[in-house]
C-alpha cells in the first residue's frame, strides 16, 4: 500500500478555478508588501532564508566549477535574491528572472540598477505554467515559490524542457517539519505569532494565513523527487534545512546519448 509520502502530486490544471485563483492571489499580494518583502522576510525567519541560500550556492559552485559560461533562468524571481547572490557570487553567469508579479518585478529592477548594472541580468514578467523556452539554460532555480504553484507538474515539466541536457534545477522553499517535536513548534509558529507580527510590520493581512496553507499544503521532499523523475530528471536529490522548516531539492537533466 502506497504512503502519504509516495502518493503523486496531483495538478488541478491549467485552466482550471483553482490555478486561476492562485495565480491572482499572488499577483494581489504583493502589491502591497513588496517593497518590505525582504525586511518582512528576515523579521519573521529570524535572517535563516540568509543561511540557507549557502547551501544553494555550495550546489551551483559545484555545477559551475570549470564551466566558462552559464545561462541561468531565476523562476518566480520575486525581488531578485537569488538572482542577486548568483550574480555577486559568480562572474560566469547570465541571468534572466521572471515572476508573475509586477510590483515584486519593480522592486527587483530597481536593485538592479542600483548594484548590479553592469551584470548580464534581464527580468520579465512571466508564469511558470507558460513554457519558457527549448533548451535554452543550464541552470534553473526557483525559490520560496514552487509551494505557490497550483500545477507543480506542469511548471516541472517547463523547467526540463527550458533547461540544456546536462542542465540543473534546484528547488528551494519552505515546507513542515515531517517529526514531531519540532513541527508541533513550528505550527504554532505560523498559526499564533506570525500574525502578531504580520499585523505589527503592517503586512497583507492574508499574507500569514497563506504562508501557513501553502506550507502545510506542501508536498513531502520525497513526493518532489518522484515528480521530477516523472519528468524526466536523473540524479535527484534534497536535503532538509532548519530542523526541516525548508528544504532543497534538485536535479539534472540526463545528456544527450550520442
Amino acid at each position: 500500500m502506497s504512503s502519504l509520502a509516495e502518493a503523486p502530486i496531483h495538478d488541478p490544471g491549467f485552466d482550471s478555478e483553482e490555478a486561476h485563483k492562485r495565480k491572482q492571489y499572488m499577483v494581489d499580494l504583493f502589491v502591497v508588501q513588496a517593497k518590505n518583502y525582504d525586511f518582512h522576510d528576515d523579521v519573521f525567519g529570524l535572517y535563516a532564508h540568509r543561511f540557507r541560500m549557502r547551501t544553494v550556492l555550495k550546489i551551483m559552485g559545484r555545477f559551475l566549477k570549470d564551466r566558462k559560461h552559464v545561462d541561468m533562468l531565476d523562476l518566480a524571481c520575486g525581488t531578485g535574491f537569488v538572482t542577486f547572490n548568483t550574480a555577486r557570487n559568480f562572474d560566469n553567469v547570465d541571468i534572466e528572472a521572471f515572476d508573475i508579479s509586477p510590483d515584486m518585478l519593480a522592486v527587483a529592477k530597481e536593485r538592479y540598477e542600483k548594484y548590479f548594472k553592469g551584470r548580464n541580468i534581464k527580468f520579465w514578467r512571466g508564469d511558470a505554467e507558460v513554457p519558457f523556452g527549448e533548451e535554452k539554460y543550464d541552470l534553473v532555480t526557483t525559490s520560496f515559490a514552487y509551494r505557490n504553484f497550483a500545477n507543480k507538474g506542469i511548471a516541472t515539466e517547463n523547467v526540463f524542457n527550458a533547461l540544456k541536457p546536462g542542465g540543473l534545477f534546484i528547488i528551494q522553499d519552505l515546507t513542515k517539519p515531517e517529526r514531531h517535536p519540532m513541527r508541533g513548534l513550528y505550527i504554532f509558529y505560523m498559526k499564533y505569532i506570525l500574525p502578531v507580527l504580520t499585523g505589527i510590520l503592517g503586512t497583507e493581512k492574508s499574507a500569514a494565513r497563506w504562508l501557513y496553507k501553502s506550507a502545510m499544503m506542501m508536498p513531502t521532499n520525497g513526493q518532489i523527487v518522484k515528480l521530477m523523475e516523472s519528468k524526466g530528471f536523473e540524479k535527484c536529490q534534497y536535503k532538509s534545512l532548519s530542523l526541516g522548516i525548508a528544504c532543497v531539492i534538485w536535479g539534472f537533466k540526463p545528456e544527450k546519448s550520442e
